[in-house]
């Protein structure tokens, strides 16, 4: 039972990560984006990325 519970902690939290990055991500400028080495089509990857690591 604790797992089940660990384990859905842990996916409102990647979600929670994957949310905030991609909202952020979002909110730049495509020079701003550029600059950092990523494209605006990047965004749903980098977000999904950050969540896993996290």
């Amino acid at each position: 039972m604790i797992y089940f519970l660990n384990a859905i902690v842990a996916r409102i939290r990647a979600y929670a990560i994957y949310q905030q990055t991609r909202t952020e991500l979002a909110q730049l400028d495509d020079r701003s984006l550029a600059d950092m080495g990523f494209q605006r089509g990047e965004i749903e990857f980098l977000a999904r990325k950050a969540a896993k690591t996290a």
